[in-house]
């Protein structure tokens, strides 16, 4: 899942580089003049993006975010790990994805809120012997300062251990002047 969510980053930073970069940005910007004057380039350097993985299970209390506690990336340090809770450092259009595991025969509900509206939900249940995972993706329009999160949706156990099964990442596909 780390991987995964380090692939994703790296793919979006280079396609950003590949296409803004270099002449095939300016064709692309040419190209592009007049239809749609809100979206632009990314700058690989300041493009917001985060990943952080929950290191063992975590007890979550009904309507609370999941605090995922170990951060792989924080360009623009949006994720704050001591709450759960990602901030859109600037405005534009993001992809969110989460991926949770059960524990071993038990249910698990959450939901991706984009401040206090809930988005989506993963709900997972399990057979009785077996873990299960469930992931979501989302591509929202974030102002400077929304506060996107993972909540539960009753009292469940999300689980995870040191091969890090459960995450949340997000990153900025392009500015969006809202």
């Amino acid at each position: 899942m780390k991987l995964l969510s380090s692939v994703n980053v790296l793919t979006l930073i280079f396609l950003v580089e590949m296409v803004c970069g270099t002449r095939y940005g300016y064709h692309f910007r040419r190209y592009n003049r007049g239809k749609d004057a809100k979206c632009q380039c990314l700058n690989k350097d300041t493009t917001p993006a985060f990943s952080a993985v929950l290191t063992h299970k975590q007890t979550v209390a009904s309507n609370t975010a999941v605090k995922f506690d170990k951060v792989v990336t924080n360009i623009q340090d949006g994720y704050d790990p001591a709450t759960g809770i990602f901030t859109a450092p600037t405005d534009g259009v993001y992809h969110i994805s989460s991926t949770v595991i059960s524990p071993v025969g038990k249910k698990l509900f959450v939901s991706l809120y984009h401040n206090d509206v809930k988005i989506t939900s993963i709900w997972v249940s399990p057979k009785d012997d077996t873990h299960e995972m469930g992931t979501t993706n989302m591509v929202l329009k974030l102002k400077d300062g929304d506060e996107v999160a993972i909540r539960s949706r009753g009292n469940y156990v999300v689980h995870s251990s040191s091969d890090f099964y459960s995450s949340f990442s997000g990153f900025m596909i392009s500015k969006y002047v809202i």
